[in-house]
């Protein structure tokens, strides 16, 4: 229908006459009524004029040449699909066989020839009241149509005693058929619901007939194109006089947007975003439902917690863009290890974890864990680069009288990171002894945050020594425990833990501050070449308020910067080395001299040593205790002292024991060195001692020279 019927002001009425006096006699008539008129002299004029303007209401001679009134009145009719526009057909008098000609035809009424005025114009009138009621109930339609096309819904009605089922034109347009496709019964639908759903719609349908209340049911359909599609049916019934249920009427509305917006949000409550794998929520659910199964009494339920090693590097080195590839890669590779009814899950950041049921032996997991660490460990290429990260395993298996969740998922991180401690890249299952190891791990860490407020932490302190005159040049500041109870705790006893917590970096601060303050005070007793060295860890060296840590004890301690020495090891220069150089250039610019510890050990290659800006090497003690048997240890510290020569970096021997071991650093150019064979690290007041003992030795070599 053409939209200007809807908003045409004032009524348009097509006059068709093939006479000229009668067709001005109308047409003048009409418009002294204020309606707008437009003319025809025969009957295709007229149904082209139709087709054209959709006039508001036709009058129509019967006779006319060309198309006669009859056969233009039904072709109007042929040609509208929705609303019929009001045909007042102009007969002769008394003409009754036209008149029944004229309604066969369609006329909406008739009025004789020669016409009255005042009985035309109440036709007319009466007309396109007709007509004005008729616009209003289409725009109802239309606006029902539109809001049921919205709302993606239709109806039907059901008429129990025929059996005979109307549906409307939506629920065709909703489920993609044609009428003809459809059959006017109940099984037509039917046959379109989903198998698994069927059931429950014929229940609801049968309880409601029975009880004579509504239904309401969702449920999945079939579409000609497979694609997926739920609706929502929801029934009223009707009754007679007696009570008795004589018609259902019925909407169904498509609710698949819905249905797959909140599948999308299910699952983004249960999955991962990156890998797609389960997440830590429905990893939780997966191990109730498989440590409450029913029956399992011959089986155990294992729990996996994998870890990669080292997959900080490839995040801080390469980005984190390229991280999330790599995990992606890695979370496809496991799935591909493991079987469809184990549950692997993505726990956070590079953490996933497996479930597996049916256990029955220990050496069923392990060849299990084998199998994920050789999938682990095959590279992954991302934009050009060959990435690997290997993992590192804990297992926890579920017993018989014990399937505690949350002891279980503990039992497996402990055993996961007993595995990283020793190294990585291997599997470990759970032990009690880890539990107690665990338990002095939590004990110590308390232990060592009451250290740090009581003050219970102090510094030895190592020569480092000039090799050519026995000179004491500086000190290495080493951190011991003095422990109320224990008494003297080493080093390696506390300081993984503290690594592991985090409390290293305020003991490294305080380690810092007391060093340099002590040194301050050994240069006011005249010993003002000291060059003190502090270790900084990995968490230290990447703390962001460490440079300001750095120049707050200088400030308080009154120690110039170039008394001072930071000691890395390799495994600070491992990420971002751009960073990492710009950092070291930082302290450089101060006056803070830069050595890297342990070299030898590490990782690092020849080119990144070049460009890091250093001051000295340590050779590690590993090179140094096996010089005098004449092995490759030899050979090896006489290439990194000649590599340090080349990079001309100053050189200190760790380790040094013997009187060969000296020799040998004497011959081989070595610039200083620490060891047993002069001291081992001792309290400060022993050091002062040392210091004075040092130093009157050389005052004695100076004048027998």
């Amino acid at each position: 229908m053409d939209i200007n019927i809807l908003e045409r002001n004032k009524p348009l009425i097509l006059v068709v006459d093939d006479e000229l006096v009668g067709r001005l006699y109308i047409e003048k008539a009409l418009q002294s009524e204020g309606y707008e008129v437009i003319t025809a002299e025969n009957g295709q004029q007229a149904l082209d004029l139709v087709r054209e303007h959709s006039p508001s209401m036709i009058v129509m001679d019967v006779m006319m040449p060309v198309m006669d009134g009859y056969d233009a009145c039904a072709a109007i009719r042929e040609q509208e699909d929705q609303l019929q526009v009001p045909i007042l057909m102009l007969t002769g008098l008394d003409d009754i066989e036209s008149v029944e000609k004229s309604f066969d035809a369609g006329a909406s009424d008739f009025i004789v020839k020669p016409v009255n005025l005042p009985i035309f114009k109440q036709r007319v009138r009466h007309g396109l009241k007709t007509r004005e009621s008729d616009l209003e109930l289409y725009k109802h339609q239309l606006r029902q149509a539109h809001a049921h096309k919205v709302a993606k819904m239709g109806y039907w009605d059901w008429d129990l005693e025929t059996n005979k089922l109307y549906w409307s034109a939506e629920v065709y347009n909703l489920l993609s058929v044609s009428p003809d496709e459809f059959d006017t019964n109940q099984e037509a639908f039917k046959a379109r619901i989903y198998d698994d759903d069927l059931e429950k719609v014929k229940h609801a349908t049968q309880q409601s007939l029975k009880h004579g209340f509504p239904y309401s049911v969702e449920h999945r359909v079939a579409r000609p194109d497979q694609k997926l599609q739920v609706v929502h049916q929801h029934a009223e019934l009707i009754k007679n006089d007696q009570g008795k249920v004589i018609r259902m009427l019925g909407i169904v509305q498509d609710m698949t947007e819905r249905y797959l917006a909140q599948e999308k949000i299910q699952h983004q409550v249960y999955y991962d975003s990156l890998t797609d794998l389960p997440n830590r929520t429905l990893f939780h659910d997966r191990l109730d439902h498989a440590l409450d199964m029913p029956g399992r009494t011959d089986n155990s339920v294992a729990i996996l917690t994998i870890d990669l090693d080292r997959f900080k590097n490839i995040n801080d080195s390469l980005g984190h863009e390229v991280g999330d590839s790599f995990l992606k890669a890695v979370a496809d590779n496991l799935k591909k290890a493991t079987r469809t009814t184990d549950t692997l899950a993505r726990l956070g950041g590079d953490e996933f974890a497996l479930i597996i049921e049916g256990i029955s032996s220990d050496e069923c997991v392990s060849r299990i864990a084998n199998k994920l660490l050789e999938t682990l460990s095959q590279p992954h290429y991302i934009n050009g680069q060959e990435l690997i990260s290997t993992g590192s395993i804990g297992i926890a298996v579920s017993s018989l009288d014990s399937c505690d969740k949350d002891m279980l998922i503990k039992q497996a991180n402990l055993a996961m990171k007993h595995a990283k401690e020793i190294g990585g890249n291997q599997f470990c299952l759970y032990n009690e002894e880890m539990k107690s190891r665990a338990h002095q791990t939590l004990i110590m860490e308390k232990e060592l945050r009451y250290a740090l407020e009581r003050g219970e932490f102090i510094v030895y302190y190592q020569p480092k020594v000039c090799v050519a005159t026995g000179k004491i040049k500086g000190m290495e500041a080493l951190i011991r425990w003095q422990h109320p109870e224990k008494g003297l705790v080493p080093p390696f006893s506390f300081i993984p833990v503290a690594e592991d917590t985090g409390l290293i970096v305020p003991i490294g601060k305080w380690v810092l501050e007391e060093a340099s303050r002590q040194t301050k005070l050994w240069h006011e007793q005249g010993f003002n070449d000291l060059v003190v060295s502090v270790n900084v860890s990995v968490k230290q060296f990447h703390h962001q308020a460490f440079v300001d840590e750095v120049k707050h004890a200088l400030k308080n301690s009154g120690l110039a910067a170039r008394y001072l020495d930071l000691e890395i090891t390799e495994s600070c220069t491992m990420n971002n080395l751009d960073s990492v150089i710009s950092f070291l250039t930082t302290f450089r610019k101060m006056g803070i001299s830069i050595s890297l510890d342990d070299f030898g050990t590490g990782f690092s290659s020849l080119s990144i040593l070049d460009q890091l800006p250093l001051d000295t090497l340590k050779v590690d003690r590993a090179f140094i205790k096996d010089i005098i048997a004449g092995g490759e240890n030899g050979d090896l510290a006489r290439l990194i002292i000649a590599m340090a020569k080349s990079l001309q970096l100053s050189l200190v021997a760790e380790g040094v024991e013997t009187q060969d071991h000296l020799d040998f650093l004497k011959s081989n150019g070595c610039d200083e060195y620490q060891g047993f064979f002069l001291s081992p690290p001792v309290p400060a007041d022993q050091f002062g001692e040392l210091l004075a003992a040092n130093n009157r030795l050389a005052n004695n070599l100076e004048c027998l020279i």
